[in-house]
C-alpha cells in the first residue's frame, strides 16, 4: 500500500466515525487555543465549515476529506492524534514534516532544504523530534529528507505509518529498517518491540536519503 493510499484510508476511517472526529477537531481547536471557525479559516476554508459538522445532530451533515486534510496540514496533528496523546508511549512524535515545525530554524537549513526538493515532487523533509534513532547518531532537531519513491533495504532509515484498528488511529514513526521489521535504535529509550511490516497495519512510506545535522 503506498503512502497516500494508507493516508486515504485514515481520513476514510475518520469520516465513518462522526464521534471520534469530532472529538478530534476539538481537541485540536483547544490545543490552539482556537475557536472552530478560526480553526476553519486558519486551515484555508470558510468559517462555518466546522461548526456546521460539529454542531449537526440529525447525522446528515457530512465532513470531506479534504476538509480533514486542511486541518491536518495546518495544525500538524494527524487525524485521530489528539495533541499531548502519543500512540506508542513516547513523550514526543517521532517526526514532523519540516512545513509544520514551530521551532525557528537558521536559514542555511532552510535553503539545503530547498535546495535537496528542488525538481524532485517524491522527496520530503521531515525534523527528527523523538530519540527513536539516536543510537545511529540521528538526534532531535536533525532533519531527514525522505524519497518517498525509493525501495528500502535492510539498513536505510525509513518512515513508516502504524494503524491502530482498534482506535482508527495511524502513528508516523522514523525507524530502521530490518526486513522484515522497522525497529528503534535508541540510548535513552532502551529496547521497542518490532514491527513486522506487512504493508496493511505497518507500511512503510518513504526512505531516508539524506540527514541535514542541526547545531548542538
Amino acid at each position: 500500500m503506498t503512502a497516500l493510499a494508507l493516508q486515504q484510508n485514515i481520513f476514510a476511517r475518520m469520516m465513518d466515525n462522526q464521534r471520534d472526529t469530532k472529538a478530534w477537531l476539538k481537541a485540536v481547536a483547544d490545543h490552539m487555543n482556537l475557536s472552530l471557525s478560526k480553526l476553519a479559516l486558519n486551515s484555508g476554508m470558510a468559517a462555518s465549515t466546522l461548526t456546521r459538522y460539529f454542531n449537526d445532530t440529525t447525522g446528515t451533515v457530512g465532513i470531506t476529506q479534504s476538509t480533514l486534510e486542511n486541518v491536518a496540514k495546518y495544525s500538524g496533528f494527524r487525524p485521530g492524534q489528539l495533541p499531548g496523546r502519543s500512540t506508542s508511549g513516547m513523550a514526543e512524535p517521532d517526526a514532523l514534516p519540516y512545513a509544520n515545525d514551530n521551532e525557528p530554524h537558521p536559514g542555511w537549513i532552510d535553503a539545503a532544504v530547498k535546495a535537496a526538493k528542488d525538481g524532485r515532487n517524491s522527496v520530503e523533509a521531515w525534523v527528527m523530534k523523538g530519540g527513536a534513532l539516536d543510537g545511529m547518531g540521528i538526534m532531535p532537531g536533525d532533519i531527514v529528507l525522505i524519497d518517498l519513491g525509493r525501495r528500502p533495504k535492510t539498513g536505510d532509515i525509513v518512515i513508516a505509518q502504524i494503524i491502530d484498528p482498534v482506535r482508527g488511529t495511524a502513528e508516523t514513526v522514523m525507524r530502521l529498517y530490518q526486513a522484515p521489521f522497522i525497529t528503534s535504535h535508541s540510548m535513552r529509550l532502551g529496547p521497542q518491540r518490532p514491527e513486522q511490516v506487512d504493508d496493511d497495519r505497518v507500511s512503510i512510506a518513504g526512505t531516508a536519503i539524506g540527514i541535514i545535522r542541526t547545531p548542538s
